[in-house]
């Protein structure tokens, strides 16, 4: 018969007993490993058979709700009893009776299966401690544990209404815990709780079979998903109440994708759960009822169709009738991460009236005036607004010579972004619920006119402003900030705000310290470098193109760097030197993925089957500067990232990453560089900018690149280059040729011609043929500030001085003034004919 005993005294020989057979003697841990500190702090769990100890394990209370299982055992010759999934159970059902709300597990690889049956989840990448088998951190949340995962009939409605009447004497401290996916807007008594749009955000929500995408994935990532709280006690009554949940499909459920041949995650689901203080009052649980939404279409990227016939008048009131409504189906508890959103939301941000420019019959065209992401409200008037009337809207960046939309900058599919709205003869403003719209020119079709524009991206505030004497230097500035917030959306910084519309990482690192220097960025970064944690094989170290991942090319070193440069960058302007700690082992995994795929100490492939890019969009899409030197740009970069990360947080890595750097140095010295020149690559597309960036060439290297960019007079560089050729001419004294090159007036290769153009966004191309919205040029704008102005990153996490405040000279620029809010005060800097003002207020 088997016994069990929880251990509380201090005396667990039981437990030693057993965990000297399977973990000292059977796998060969030492013992000064096998019992540690925790020991002594842990309860102890053993089971028996008769007398004999036959199981064991500990529970470890960290503090805050939360608790280590760890060290659970059971004998060989009892293997085959189910003592382990005992053990499991009876540590979880301890952890909640002392009011555990997350649970921990550093399981042994091979062990993450079986874990995975008590609901746990991979947290980290693979790791090995000296003298231990392979490890891998798991964790099980415990917040919706007893409600139901609710799913909708056969899975393929596009949204619901779901909804609960429940009763409340007091009306005081009452929260909403809500998981929905995808997107979920909730009502409590008809009243919108939240001014949340897109929630929760987005992330790599359960496991998808990536094997069948255009570039396949073989990889193992983590998965997530988000869950919100919301303080819901000012929307409630004595009495009964009403609360109703919103469901469409945004990323986790469309099933149609321009991208990758990427599927849908799963069916819509919805967990939630009532409480007041530390009582549950409602829960989802198999009462709850739905029905299909009048939003019988939705698509992030083709839009919406509405049939407001089908619309439940009555759905908020307490004495609404839903006898007639299905009830939910259970549905099993995702094999995720369970997190509490802890990253703002997207929201309107403000409204823009749009300006008719155009019309023909029932034909009208809009401009907004500037490229911007969001959506238009249409109202139906007169006649036409009887039940049954049809009014469509499309939106594009750009107008044909003949004013019709231009589709081919965001994407060349005339049904992407756009919306139909089928009105019920109720006078209402229809709009895109679960997905945003990118434009600057958009058409209304039918019986119905536009009065607004809802400007929506993530609550993102700028702290900056600047203006100078040169036209173009402020075009790039302003072009770049909207460009910016028109590409973050879910608290994911995007490559376009349209036609692809995903978290690139190439373009996301590179913009992330623009972003940081431009906004408050903190909460989404801190957000989205989970996300690209999540995207990296927890095996084998490589990092997706896109985070979260929806497939995308890209390349090992500018795309997969992100997992080192973001979680850096953060630091610098950030002062938190906690993420590098927590990305340390991401950065050495990353790492070791690139020596792997190096010969000769060169980056040389990534994925089969993938790309393998180096530089992006280089003029004329002409990429010549060697794909392999670019990558082990990167893989140096990044190693002495981490070997930065290494010596701030106390690890012993130092001289294995020192050695890395060195070594392919070597390889790159010895494959590019030309000694009868001190050139690297002939230098071309900003390959003496790389170069000196890592440290390498001679006397000669820097003055051929200001040479050559003197003759030139403009850029000849990709995405990569650009930045790195700009800052390396700031910090080595050449800000004026720097200036010259962000100014040049050159017709087919610079920011004036997307001036020119009439573009109040940065263009992806230099040339223009591609999208009309992408960030990544924009990376340039972190030197605006940083050398024209003269405020450098340390400004942001500590208290500076005027002293701190160094502008370069630049003989070419009039003046120039502008300002950086940071954390210990807003710094001003005024340059007016050489002469410097600074404030700091």
């Amino acid at each position: 018969m088997i016994t069990e005993r929880w251990i509380t005294d201090g005396d667990f020989s039981d437990c030693a007993e057993i965990r000297r057979e399977v973990f000292v003697r059977e796998q060969g841990i030492p013992e000064t490993l096998e019992f540690d500190a925790l020991d002594k702090i842990s309860e102890h769990y053993v089971l028996y058979d008769g007398a004999e100890p036959v199981g064991c394990a500990r529970l470890t209370d960290l503090g805050n709700g939360e608790f280590k299982l760890g060290r659970i055992a059971v004998s060989e010759s009892r293997r085959k009893m189910k003592l382990g999934s005992r053990i499991m159970g009876a540590l979880i059902l301890r952890a909640k009776e002392k009011g555990a709300r997350l649970l921990h597990i550093s399981a042994q690889s091979y062990a993450v299966p079986f874990y995975e049956k008590f609901a746990f989840a991979t947290c980290s990448t693979e790791y090995q401690n000296p003298g231990e088998p392979p490890h891998i951190d798991m964790q099980r949340d415990l917040t919706f544990d007893g409600c139901l995962w609710a799913g909708f009939g056969d899975g393929k409605n596009e949204a619901v209404y779901a909804r609960r009447v429940f009763g409340l004497e007091s009306t005081e401290n009452v929260s909403l815990f809500v998981c929905g996916m995808g997107f979920t807007q909730v009502y409590v008594n008809g009243e919108k709780v939240s001014e949340d749009l897109l929630a929760p955000a987005w992330t790599n929500y359960e496991k998808r079979d990536l094997s069948v995408i255009n570039m396949p994935i073989y990889d193992t990532l983590t998965h997530r998903m988000l869950y919100n709280v919301y303080d819901i006690s000012q929307y409630l009554v004595s009495g009964e109440n009403t609360v109703v949940f919103h469901v469409g499909n945004g990323w986790y459920g469309q099933h149609e994708s321009l991208n990758e041949g990427m599927h849908p995650y799963g069916e819509l689901k919805l967990c939630f759960k009532l409480m007041q203080r530390d009582n549950l009052v409602a829960s989802s649980d198999d009462t709850l009822r739905w029905i299909p939404s009048e939003v019988v279409r939705t698509n992030i990227y083709f839009g919406e169709t509405h049939d407001a016939r089908r619309y439940p008048h009555g759905i908020f009131e307490a004495g609404f009738d839903d006898s007639g409504w299905e009830r939910v189906k259970p549905l099993p508890r995702p094999l995720s991460l369970i997190c509490r959103q802890d990253c703002p939301s997207d929201k309107i941000i403000k409204t823009v009236k749009p300006k008719l420019i155009y019309e023909f019959g029932d034909c009208k065209i809009y401009d907004l005036g500037e490229l911007l992401s969001g959506y238009a409200k249409i109202r139906f008037e007169g006649k036409s607004s009887w039940s049954g009337a049809v009014g469509t809207v499309r939106y594009a960046d750009e107008l044909n010579p003949d004013g019709s939309l231009d589709f081919f900058p965001s994407g060349d599919f005339p049904r992407m972004q756009r919306d139909e709205f089928t009105t019920d003869g109720v006078k209402k403003e229809f709009f895109p619920l679960f997905t945003w719209h990118a434009a600057r020119y958009f058409e209304v079709t039918g019986p119905a006119v536009a009065d607004e524009f809802c400007v929506v991206h993530t609550d993102m505030a700028r702290i900056t402003e600047f203006e100078c004497s040169d036209e173009v230097l402020n075009w790039i500035y302003s072009a770049y900030m909207r460009t910016q917030e028109n590409n973050v959306h879910c608290c994911v910084p995007s490559d376009c705000p349209h036609r692809e519309r995903l978290g690139y990482t190439g373009d996301g690192q590179l913009a992330s310290a623009a972003v940081m220097t431009c906004f408050d960025a903190k909460g989404m970064y801190k957000k989205w470098m989970r996300d690209v944690a999540d995207s990296q094989d927890i095996f084998a170290g490589h990092v997706q193109h896109t985070a979260p991942f929806y497939g995308g090319g890209g390349g090992p070193g500018g795309w997969g760097g992100a997992i080192c440069i973001v979680p850096w960058n953060y630091y610098r302007f950030y002062g938190d030197s906690s993420v590098l700690a927590e990305y340390y082992p991401n950065m050495l995994k990353y790492i070791d993925y690139m020596v792997s795929h190096s010969e000769g100490g060169l980056v040389v492939r990534e994925e089969e089957k993938g790309w393998c890019l180096g530089e992006w969009c280089t003029p004329y899409n002409k990429i010549e500067i060697p794909d392999d030197f670019i990558n082990t740009y990167f893989l140096i970069k990044c190693a002495g990232i981490a070997l930065n990360a290494c010596e701030i947080i106390g690890k012993n890595d130092s001289q294995r990453l020192s050695g890395l750097i060195e070594d392919s140095k070597r390889a790159i010295s010895d494959k590019y560089f030309d000694p009868a020149s001190g050139s690297f690559c002939g230098g071309i597309q900003g390959a003496d900018a790389f170069a000196l960036d890592m440290g390498m060439g001679d006397e000669r290297t820097l003055g051929n690149l200001a040479e050559k960019y003197t003759a030139l007079g403009r850029f000849d560089t990709g995405i990569f280059g650009t930045d790195v050729l700009v800052r390396i001419l700031f910090e080595n004294g050449f800000a004026s040729l720097a200036f010259k090159l962000l100014t040049s007036r050159d017709e087919e290769i610079s920011f004036y011609r997307m001036m020119k153009a009439g573009a109040t966004t940065l263009w992806e191309d230099w040339d223009g043929s591609n999208s009309h919205a992408h960030p990544m040029f924009g990376a340039v704008n972190e030197y605006i500030f940083r050398y024209i102005l003269g405020v450098p990153d340390t400004c942001f996490k500590r208290a500076s001085g005027v002293s701190d405040i160094r502008p370069v000279y630049i003989p070419q620029l009039e003046y120039a003034k502008g300002s950086v809010l940071t954390p210990y005060g807003k710094i001003e800097v005024c340059i007016n004919k050489g002469k410097t003002e600074i404030k700091i207020v």
